[in-house]
């Protein structure tokens, strides 16, 4: 606390954090209200306020934000009938003084004119995490990897199925044995990813899915054989920590909202100069970014899968409060309170240094 206070008579700007969400409403361990704890034990003002129903009006060189309340568990206080409609009490902000944090922004259940209070935020001068760019690009995996293979990043062979009858076409053209990895370019935490092995069950699949939705986009990628992979939390040009996420037994995945626990882990050199290269390829400011580590981890680049904008914090946020840090890498970034480690913390304080409010480019 005395650092930030410090910080606060050298800058004398205070720093006001707008949390736009739409995590889910009925479970408290979500990482906008996890966000919103964080923020204030830290002495910052912040505000988290639920996309749905939410809008701006401009007050001067303002803007008031309402939007319907959120109790301190993060649930929404929606509103079920006309005469239950309720707004809070508008938060008050400007470009100068408040940090927008977007979380929720998705293909699938993202409304379009979330995208558009974000892009209306950006062109009015706000520094907004993740950018709506950043979002494009992380929702949709075939963009993601789109992004990766124009800036050299490594990443499992894939191809995109381009028609119901494409499936075994795609396969061929990828070359690669079977077992094969199938997605949905909009899937999260593991849902729309399916492990396939003949070409019987690759057309069918294809077949189902394009019933169920004629303008679906599908991803056939290589499976990388591995016991684990490893999702290392990025913020700007710094990384914060990774976690191992074992696969999960009898399944193929790894995902800690699947089951997985995981558990702290060490980046070599060439892991982290990656990770921070992926995390610039889709424009991140605040993501989590995955990948399968090589065999030779010093020497040989990771086969990077997908970079995530909106990264839950939950499940780091106790790896590290909960571990023993193996080496200085951690300790360089990371400040222990009361003995613990608070990746979401450091988040925080990163942005207390208005120089990484700059907008970053995107690699050349």
């Amino acid at each position: 606390m005395e650092t930030f206070k410090t910080f606060l008579a050298e800058e004398e700007k205070p720093y006001k954090l707008l949390i736009l969400s739409h995590d889910d409403p009925q479970d408290p361990n979500e990482t906008g209200p996890l966000v919103r704890k964080k923020a204030k034990e830290l002495g910052i003002e912040v505000y988290l306020a639920e996309l749905m129903g939410s809008y701006i009006e401009n007050d001067g060189k303002d803007k008031l934000l309402y939007s319907y309340p959120v109790d301190e568990k993060g649930r929404s206080q929606l509103p079920d009938t006309k005469s239950d409609i309720k707004y809070d009490k508008p938060f008050r902000m400007n470009p100068e003084n408040t940090l927008v944090m977007m979380r929720g922004l998705n293909a699938k259940s993202g409304c379009k004119s979330w995208f558009t209070m974000a892009r209306i935020l950006e062109m009015d001068g706000y520094t907004v995490v993740n950018s709506v760019l950043c979002n494009e690009i992380c929702n949709d995996k075939w963009y993601n990897q789109m992004m990766f293979q124009q800036n050299n990043i490594r990443t499992p062979n894939t191809v995109l199925v381009r028609h119901k009858e494409g499936g075994i076409f795609a396969a061929d053209k990828l070359n690669a044995k079977y077992p094969m990895i199938l997605k949905t370019s909009t899937g999260s935490q593991g849902v729309g990813v399916m492990y396939v092995e003949s070409d019987k069950a690759l057309h069918g699949i294809v077949q189902l899915l394009y019933r169920e939705d004629k303008y679906v986009d599908i991803l056939l990628q290589e499976l990388i054989k591995t016991d684990y992979d490893v999702r290392v939390i990025v913020v700007g040009d710094q990384i914060l920590g990774a976690m191992k996420r074992p696969i999960i037994k009898g399944d193929f995945r790894s995902n800690v909202s699947q089951g997985s626990e995981p558990e702290v882990h060490e980046l070599t050199e060439l892991e982290k100069t990656e990770s921070l290269r992926a995390a610039k390829a889709v424009d991140g400011d605040i993501v989590g970014v995955d990948f399968i580590p090589a065999k030779d981890r010093e020497k040989e680049n990771p086969y990077f899968i997908e970079v995530n904008s909106t990264p839950g914090l939950i499940g780091i946020e106790s790896t590290f409060a909960n571990s023993v840090i193996p080496s200085k890498l951690y300790k360089q970034t990371l400040r222990k309170e009361r003995g613990k480690l608070s990746i979401t913390k450091e988040i925080l304080r990163y942005y207390l240094n208005r120089e990484n409010w700059k907008k970053k480019e995107l690699m050349p």
